[in-house]
């Protein structure tokens, strides 16, 4: 808890010297103290460890000194971690311990005398700007000067496909969002229709055009192309950003009745109206497709090299392949010494590899962060390579979002490849779960979903418990934060869907279900009017957060065995119209999957996940 002490004014100025010189001859100084401005100290001496320039921070007594330290700190054993740390030599993370200490919840009252100390010794900590409202609190009218930090620019990431944003201005969009909604569960289209046409004459331009495009998207899913294709072309006589996707939904519909000039058409007008990189890389995709069933091939080169520009998008990489473009391998720059030369000045840097000796990985991604905002732009490749070198994946990729103006974000940094294995080793192909754990979550192992769902490839608890009871090991639930634990209950379900039969071991309906769950994707098999089209059947998937996910886990796919210097099997085969197989079974990579003529069927299943 903190207090504020009652000086005089008058008293401060002499008090505060007096506070500093005692504190600063009680505490003894540590390694990590430098001088922001001057020459960069050498560091301190320690082994260079797999040849990549970053040398041991910590010896081995000091490695287990630390560790008890912050166990203790973490367990809110107070005196304990003071003890330890007390009776430690000085060394790297002696003052950030102390700061940990000052600052945790529920911590004792910590003295001016040491705080002062503390913030004249490591004045770049990520705790200093609380430990300085903490001295003034307690009565110090001037405190040590901060480095200036600067502002960190929002660098954009990999593209993704954009949802168009719901009208919520519209007093009758709203009432046709509470009017509508029993007859979508209800499976029907028709009356839904009725809904929007009863308010479209109060409805804006914008909020009709919305609905008129949800109610296509209805009859699409449903297998009712020909009212899809009515209702969607109402919506592209629109106006805002529904348009586009009314396209879209035209598009599919009328790809889906075999009229290709009308596809052609719609597609050309998604690539040209589009708003995101993703959508407008698919318009012309699909366009190329229509121009093919058409007999325009003359076209289809056009078309695809207009994708192909999009090279990070799915469909851009897909483009790509059909091309016979060879893609140089975008291997992720491995950390060198001369990362180190430039970085090894800053006393956080060195701070965050000593916290990645003992396995505090979460200071070390808080520290690193931190320091970026002191980092000149040359510098930022480098400290986003130590990241990756530290095993600190979340902040490699933060790094590749937020910088200093003038930065050049590495797009390997987008892609993380952490040297972490599962439990049981590896048996699904590394890329693939890198790429699930890239979507799940950020390479966050710390995140808990709302559902529940934890750590880097947001498993559940009972497949934790179903894992386990197969291998004979008992899973806690702090268990699933551990990379090498929850990356083994992945795999392990990933497993699980590949053998099932609603899946058959086909990629895409493997990577659908890991979002979806298996009763969706058995129920869309039944459904689906994707006629054996593999890119049909993903554009096709009802739920949107789906539709998005096998995407996005197959362009990182793609984008992981390029980083592997690894020709993919995968996007051929669906240039192809095959089915790419999970990786590692037996047989062939990919399959011909036939055509089935289905009956119109009921939606309420399906648009659960709105388009």
């Amino acid at each position: 808890m903190e207090a504020s002490a009652a000086v005089e004014p008058g008293d401060r100025r002499v008090i505060k010297r007096t506070i500093i010189a005692a504190a600063l001859l009680a505490l003894p100084a540590t390694a990590y103290a430098d001088d922001l401005t001057g020459e960069p100290r050498p560091a301190a001496p320690g082994a260079v460890r797999d040849g990549d320039g970053v040398p041991d921070q910590l010896d081995a007594e000091q490695r287990s000194g630390y560790r008890k330290v912050f166990a203790a700190i973490h367990a809110g054993q107070w005196s304990d971690a003071q003890l330890v740390l007390d009776s430690m030599k000085p060394g790297p993370l002696h003052a950030l311990a102390r700061a940990e200490l000052y600052t945790a919840k529920d911590s004792p009252k910590v003295e001016l005398s040491q705080i002062m100390a503390l913030l004249t010794e490591a004045p770049d900590l990520p705790q200093a700007e609380q430990l300085v409202r903490m001295a003034k609190a307690r009565g110090a009218l001037d405190t040590p000067s901060l480095p200036a930090a600067q502002r960190l620019i929002w660098f954009d990431g990999a593209p993704v496909r954009q949802r168009a944003r719901s009208i919520k201005s519209d007093t009758a969009a709203t009432s046709v969002a509470i009017e509508i909604n029993p007859f979508v569960k209800a499976d029907d289209g028709v009356q839904a229709e009725a809904v929007v046409d009863k308010f479209a004459a109060d409805l804006t331009p914008e909020a009709l055009t919305e609905w008129q495009q949800k109610v296509a998207w209805i009859y699409y899913v449903a297998g009712d192309d020909a009212n899809a294709r009515r209702i969607a072309e109402k919506a592209q006589l629109g106006v805002g950003a529904w348009v586009g996707q009314a396209d879209w939904v035209a598009g599919l519909a009328t790809w889906r009745q075999g009229d290709c000039n009308a596809s052609a058409d719609a597609f050309e007008r998604v690539a040209t109206r589009a708003t995101d990189t993703e959508l407008r890389s698919a318009g012309f995709y699909w366009a190329s497709r229509a121009d093919m069933a058409c007999g325009r091939p003359e076209k289809v080169g056009v078309r695809l090299k207009a994708a192909a520009q999009f090279g990070e998008t799915y469909y851009g990489l897909l483009a790509r392949a059909a091309l016979g473009i060879q893609d140089k391998p975008l291997k992720g720059e491995r950390f060198v010494a001369e990362d180190w030369r430039v970085l090894e000045r800053r006393p956080n840097v060195r701070v965050a590899a000593a916290l990645s000796e003992i396995g505090e990985d979460g200071l070390a991604n808080e520290v690193l962060r931190h320091q970026a905002k002191f980092c000149t732009p040359g510098d930022h490749a480098a400290l986003s390579r130590l990241a990756g070198r530290l095993n600190l994946a979340a902040t490699q990729l933060w790094l590749s979002h937020n910088g200093p103006a003038g930065a050049q974000p590495l797009m390997q940094a987008r892609y993380p490849s952490p040297n972490w294995t599962p439990s049981g080793g590896w048996r699904v192909d590394k890329a693939l779960v890198f790429a699930h754990t890239l979507q799940e979550s950020r390479f966050n192992a710390e995140v808990r979903s709302a559902a529940g769902a934890m750590g880097l490839m947001q498993v559940k608890t009972g497949a934790a418990t179903d894992v386990g009871r197969r291998s004979g090991v008992t899973y806690a639930a702090s268990d699933l934060t551990k990379p090498s634990v929850n990356m083994e209950i992945g795999q392990s379900y990933l497993e699980q869907l590949r053998d099932q039969p609603f899946t058959q071991g086909l990629l895409p309906k493997v990577i659908a279900a890991y979002n979806a769950g298996p009763t969706p994707v058995a129920l869309w098999n039944s459904m689906s009017r994707d006629n054996g089209d593999p890119l049909l059947y993903i554009e096709s998937i009802p739920y949107w957060e789906t539709r998005g996910y096998v995407m996005t886990v197959l362009r990182n796919y793609w984008m992981y065995e390029n980083q592997e210097g690894r020709a993919s099997t995968s996007r051929p085969a669906l240039t192809q119209g095959l089915w790419p197989k999970f990786p590692g079974l037996p047989g062939a990579k990919a399959v011909k999957v036939s055509a089935r003529n289905l009956p119109r069927l009921a939606a309420s299943a399906l648009v659960a996940g709105g388009n």
